[in-house]
């Protein structure tokens, strides 16, 4: 059976329960360049927690009806200034400005061109403070990845919501033409689901070039959580721009 787990918020919550080595490294970046925050693409609200907790003005934006649903029922018992908007990180217009905005965990991938990350760009300087700061947390394109023999590969096992165990196993064909990587994810338990979804990668060049012309000064690249500079042997590409 064919789902979509962007509709499946306890679901996406449970395939990625093993998330969290980002937690610390957001959570100091927002003690080092203030509030209010602005996180786009907030999901499920897994790095809105600790922020709130932390006392920051916080708002997410995220696409999906059913994960801003239950996000605010996720928040509701969380002291604190904090809401959740559904809408279109490319286009929204929240009439406010913000001091930090990020976008975390691969999130920027779903926009599957270079227009579409040009848009998105234009947002977010749009909604940023003058000398505010812009973070952008991904993956960097592996050619193994996205190269490999067409056969199923194991990604993670987990838990399900009723508590039966599950493995995910995943196939991708990579269009170079378009960079887009077109997966299939077989969710295999007492019985097989499949979810289908695209990602862009974006190599390092393009993702330079892009945030230059959107007006965006790149203060830091980084490779890794550890803060560790920006590397040929990096498996992350985490930008630290300002306006």
């Amino acid at each position: 059976m064919q789902i979509d787990i962007y509709s499946d918020p306890h679901l996406y919550d449970a395939a990625h329960i093993w998330k969290t080595n980002d937690i610390e490294f957001i959570t100091n970046c927002a003690l080092e360049y203030g509030g209010p925050i602005l996180e786009m693409a907030s999901g499920t609200g897994r790095l809105a927690i600790p922020l709130i907790n932390k006392g920051f003005n916080y708002t997410g934006v995220e696409l999906s009806k059913p994960f801003v649903e239950f996000t605010k029922k996720r928040l509701e018992p969380i002291k604190g200034n904090h809401d959740i908007i559904q809408g279109d990180m490319k286009s929204i217009d929240l009439n406010k400005k913000y001091k930090f905005i990020f976008i975390g965990f691969n999130a920027i991938c779903h926009l599957l061109t270079n227009k579409e990350l040009s848009k998105f760009f234009s947002c977010v300087y749009t909604h940023l403070m003058d000398g505010g700061s812009f973070l952008i947390d991904t993956f960097v394109p592996n050619p193994i990845f996205l190269y490999r023999p067409k056969k199923k590969t194991h990604v993670v096992e987990f838990d399900l919501p009723n508590g039966e165990s599950c493995a995910i196993n995943e196939i991708n064909q990579y269009d170079p033409d378009t960079q887009i990587n077109h997966i299939k994810w077989f969710f295999e338990s007492s019985k097989v689901d499949e979810f289908l979804f695209d990602m862009h990668m974006i190599y390092p060049d393009t993702m330079d070039r892009l945030l230059n012309e959107s007006g965006f000064i790149i203060h830091d690249k980084l490779g890794g959580y550890d803060k560790s500079l920006f590397s040929s042997e990096s498996h992350l590409q985490i930008y630290l721009c300002t306006k």
